[in-house]
């Protein structure tokens, strides 16, 4: 039944597409869904500071979406966007950095905007990996893990200076096998922007994103982001400080099962 529902969207969302005229190529900027601040799976470039079970951990993405096509419809805006990522942790000290794990993820996602509301729902491919510096110290090979499937969000923007989110992702296909989907919800806060008529116009904000996994039972996996946003006065790219706060379970697919807890300090591009 969830794949249905995913499945109908996303045909209604190219058939409401190919009714629309003259497509915008490459448009700009690249997303009318804006990235969801505290979400550690979003696709974005980002570093990441923390200690966790008393070692000194980083988790580093490299990461960009690319819009390919916008259709304007009146009060409505559809676009397709192409998206990849490499989500990797090392443990840091002594005389290598120790390369852990690595997460790959490939999303082909297709947004909507109207007013406060937005939406987005994506196919996706994700897949993990430990790090050959893991597997000589533990000798722990790991096992294979991918995921293929939709997922969709859907956002409402009470005030302009706020967002609140919620959705979900069923999975199509799975290894190993009987992987079941997720739920997800949160929240944004910002400041109004300060020094705005300067150079650099920057903004304080608040981010809460809570996530519901079928592989660890359904329990909870929270992050909390409290960060400053500093932009070029005319330009969509930004640079982010934040610091954050994650309890749950590990957001990679080779640790999943583990739980984790801990504080970070992080810098974030915006693109």
């Amino acid at each position: 039944m969830r794949r249905r529902a995913f499945l109908s969207i996303l045909l209604f969302s190219f058939a409401a597409a190919a009714r629309a005229e003259q497509p915008i190529l490459f448009p700009e900027p690249d997303r009318i869904f804006e990235r969801l601040l505290a979400d550690p799976r979003q696709v974005e470039t980002s570093l990441h500071y923390y200690r966790h079970e008393g070692f000194d951990l980083s988790d580093v993405a490299l990461g960009n979406g690319w819009g390919m096509f916008r259709w304007d419809m009146g009060d409505w805006r559809l676009q397709w966007n192409v998206e990849g990522m490499a989500y990797a942790r090392f443990r840091l000290g002594g005389g290598i950095n120790e390369f852990q794990t690595i997460d790959f993820f490939a999303n082909s996602p297709f947004e909507v905007r109207r007013g406060k509301f937005s939406a987005r729902t994506a196919l996706y491919h994700e897949s993990s990996h430990l790090g050959d510096d893991y597997i000589r110290r533990t000798g722990d090979q790991g096992f294979r893990y991918s995921l293929e499937g939709l997922r969709l969000i859907a956002a409402i923007e009470p005030h302009p200076l706020t967002r609140v989110y919620g959705g979900g992702s069923a999975v199509l296909h799975s290894v190993p096998g009987n992987q079941e989907g997720s739920l997800q919800a949160g929240f944004e806060a910002r400041t109004d922007v300060f020094h705005q008529n300067t150079e650099h116009p920057w903004c304080l904000y608040l981010a809460q994103d809570v996530q519901w996994s079928g592989r660890v039972a359904w329990n909870p996996t929270s992050k909390t982001e409290l960060g400053l946003r500093m932009a070029r006065r005319g330009l969509v790219r930004a640079l982010r400080w934040h610091a954050g706060y994650l309890t749950g379970h590990s957001y990679f697919g080779q640790f999943f099962a583990q739980k984790e807890h801990y504080f970070d300090l992080g810098v974030s591009f915006d693109f």
